[in-house]
């Protein structure tokens, strides 16, 4: 299909126009904000979890480890 080479011209500007609009909103939206959590560069709140063989852990027990926790479900 040929498009008419004037309306591909304004399709293309609507197009330019609408990501323009998009960034703006974007970074309107952003601004004063911090780009990082709450919580970056602080030491993490204490708490403790359950295993499932009734053993405690703390985050105190694992104080100058590296430590990766992920959390999930099976639905």
């Amino acid at each position: 299909m040929k498009t008419d080479g004037v309306s591909g011209v304004w399709r293309g500007r609507a197009v330019l126009v609408a990501a323009l609009v998009g960034v703006y909103a974007q970074l309107s939206l952003c601004q004063g904000q911090s780009r990082q959590g709450a919580l970056v560069g602080k030491p993490a709140p204490s708490f403790q979890l359950q295993g499932i063989y009734g053993e405690t852990y703390s985050l105190e027990q694992f104080q100058g480890h590296i430590l990766v926790m992920q959390f999930g479900s099976s639905w």
